[in-house]
C-alpha cells in the first residue's frame, strides 16, 4: 500500500507535534515528581472515572442514533461507534471516523454520506458546546484575568448566533444555496459545485433543527453527553488528592478537548496531556497532580475504548479483514468517495 503524500506530511507532523508536547512536559515536569504522585492516587476514584466514560461513550451513541433517525438498533451502534473510536485510538488520520461512516453505510436504510454527514454535526456541536460553556466558566474563576473572561463572553455571545444562523439555513435551505452563490461570487475559491454538495449533506445532517421539539432534543442530548465527562474529571480530581469542583473539571474537560483538535500521534498523545497541565496550571493547581491526572485519565480512556471496541467487533462479528482493506485502500486513496462496502 503506498501512502498519498500528503498523509504522509500529516502524519510527520503529528508526530512532531506530539513528540514536542511530551518534551515540554517533562521539561517543565520532573518525571520523579510525575512518578511520585501517580504512585499516592486513589485508585477508587479512578474506578469512577472509567465509569463516567463509559456512560459517555453510551449517550454518544444515543445521540448519534437520533441523528441518524432512530432507524438502527441502539446495541448495533454502539458497537460500531466503539469499533471506530478504538481505531481513532491506533491508527494515525482519524482512520476511525472512516470506519464509522462504512459500518453505518452497511445498515439497513443507511448509507455511508449520511455517516460522515451526522459525524460531521457531531464535531460542530460539540465545539459550539465547548464555546458555549467556556465563558459561564470562566465568569465562576477568580484566578484568572479579566481579558481571559471577556473574550470567552464575546466567544459564547458569538457562538449563540451561530447557533441561531444554524437554525436559520436548517430551515431555508434555498437561501443557504443563495448566500453560497452570492460569497462564492466574492471569493472564487468557493465558486465550486461541490461546495454545494457538501452544504446539502450539512443541511440533511440539520435536519433535526428543523422542528423545535427536535432541535430542543438534539441540544439536550449534547449538553447530557457530555455531563459524564465532567464528573469523570472530577473524580479524577479527587484521585490525586485535589478537591472536587465542577466548575474546574468543567473548564479542565473544554481546554482538553480543544487540546485534541490539533495535529497529533494517534491516541492525542502529548497533546492531550499539554492541554490539561495548562489547564489546571491555570487554575493554580500543582503541576505535579497535573501531570499524573492527565496521564492517568488518558490511559483510563485509550483502555476503556480499545477494551469497548474489541467487544463490539466480537459481538458484531465484523469482518475485521474487510474493514482493514477498506481502510488502507482509503489510505492511499484520500480523494475516493466513501462507499466502499465491506464484504
Amino acid at each position: 500500500m503506498q501512502v498519498s503524500a500528503q498523509k504522509k506530511r500529516q502524519f510527520f507532523l503529528g508526530m512532531a507535534v506530539s513528540l514536542l508536547c511530551l518534551g515540554g512536559m517533562f521539561w517543565v515536569i520532573k518525571p520523579a515528581d510525575i512518578a511520585q504522585a501517580i504512585q499516592q492516587t486513589n485508585v477508587r476514584y479512578l474506578w469512577g472515572t472509567a465509569i463516567y466514560l463509559l456512560i459517555y461513550l453510551f449517550l454518544r451513541a444515543v445521540r448519534w442514533r437520533f441523528l441518524l433517525g432512530n432507524g438502527i438498533p441502539q446495541a448495533k451502534l454502539f458497537h460500531i461507534q466503539n469499533i471506530g473510536q478504538m481505531l481513532t485510538q491506533l491508527l494515525p488520520f482519524r482512520l476511525g471516523d472512516v470506519a464509522r461512516a462504512v459500518l453505518v453505510g452497511q445498515q439497513p436504510d443507511l448509507s455511508v454520506p449520511q455517516g460522515v454527514t451526522t459525524m460531521v454535526v457531531e464535531r460542530l456541536l460539540d465545539m459550539l458546546l465547548m464555546v458555549l460553556l467556556l465563558p459561564l466558566v470562566l465568569l465562576r474563576i477568580e484566578s484568572l484575568p479579566d481579558w481571559l473572561q471577556q473574550a470567552a463572553l464575546i466567544s459564547g455571545v458569538a457562538t449563540v448566533g451561530l447557533i441561531l444562523f444554524l437554525i436559520l439555513v436548517a430551515n431555508k435551505r434555498p437561501f443557504a444555496h443563495k448566500l453560497l452563490t452570492w460569497l462564492g461570487s466574492k471569493w472564487r475559491r468557493l465558486h465550486n459545485q461541490k461546495f454545494h454538495q457538501q452544504l446539502d449533506n450539512l443541511l440533511d445532517g440539520l435536519k433535526a433543527f428543523t422542528h423545535w421539539r427536535t432541535a430542543l432534543g438534539l441540544l439536550g442530548l449534547s449538553l447530557l453527553t457530555w455531563v459524564p465527562v465532567v464528573l469523570a474529571y472530577n473524580t479524577a480530581l479527587q484521585a490525586v488528592h485535589l478537591p472536587a469542583s465542577i466548575i474546574n473539571a468543567t473548564f479542565i474537560m473544554i481546554v482538553g478537548a480543544f487540546a485534541v483538535a490539533a495535529p497529533s500521534s494517534p491516541g492525542q498523545i502529548g497533546v492531550f496531556h499539554m492541554g490539561i497541565i495548562a489547564a489546571m496550571t491555570a487554575l493554580g493547581l500543582p503541576t505535579g497532580a497535573a501531570a499524573s491526572l492527565a496521564i492517568l485519565y488518558h490511559a483510563i480512556n485509550f483502555l476503556l475504548m480499545v477494551l469497548a471496541g474489541v467487544v463490539g467487533l466480537n459481538s458484531t462479528q465484523i469482518p475485521f479483514a474487510g474493514l482493514t482493506q477498506v481502510l488502507s485502500f482509503r489510505l492511499g486513496n484520500p480523494s475516493q468517495k466513501l462507499t466502499d462496502p465491506i464484504s
